[in-house]
């Protein structure tokens, strides 16, 4: 309890103060969803016309 008393961080001490970061960084999300779509459109359309070609009946 003295300890306490006696010193502001007597269990953890600060090595570093927190700082605000200088610019906001994050991540366009539009941009992120337009090219998702698209790439799973293709990938969707390339499979379906792999399955398609590969059929052994004709």
């Amino acid at each position: 309890m003295m300890l306490t008393m006696v010193k502001k961080e007597y269990v953890l001490k600060t090595i570093d103060p927190a700082q605000v970061p200088d610019t906001k960084d994050k991540p366009k999300r539009a941009l992120i969803v337009v090219l998702g779509t698209m790439l799973g459109g293709i990938l969707s359309v390339l499979i379906v016309l792999i399955r398609y070609f590969s059929r052994k009946d004709k």
